[in-house]
């Protein structure tokens, strides 16, 4: 299990990372979306705006989300540190995103173009 500290200092990295890909930064543009992370097993949560190109994070669970994205810390920490597929844990069910199709989409495109790229450097 990842303690909430971790899990933070992954969503940290995770931004860093998002910040540096180009693809990335043209995929965020024009995209407003509020994301609750929530880790199902020690309760920490997050929230993730995405505002344009800009990404932001912040403790806690935001009053109206857009997406929700939840899982166990392991398997988040896992992703937000680009040690797992995004795509194959929510395909096996590891991590389930509640939201809009559109928002869905985006989100897991971003998360694989992130992934991608740190697995080729």
């Amino acid at each position: 299990m990842a303690t909430p500290d971790e899990l933070r200092a992954a969503l940290d990295d995770y931004i860093a990372e998002a910040r540096k890909i180009a693809r990335v930064q043209k995929a965020l543009h024009g995209w407003h979306c509020v994301i609750a992370i929530e880790a199902i097993d020690n309760a920490a949560s997050f929230t993730l705006t995405i505002k344009g190109a800009e990404v932001a994070v912040a403790t806690g669970s935001p009053a109206t989300a857009d997406v929700i994205l939840r899982g166990t810390s392991e398997d988040l920490a896992n992703i937000f540190w680009c040690d797992a597929n995004p795509a194959s844990n929510y395909m096996q069910g590891a991590i389930k995103i509640l939201g809009s199709p559109d928002d869905s989409m985006r989100l897991d495109a971003m998360a694989l173009m992130i992934y991608l790229e740190t697995q080729q450097a």
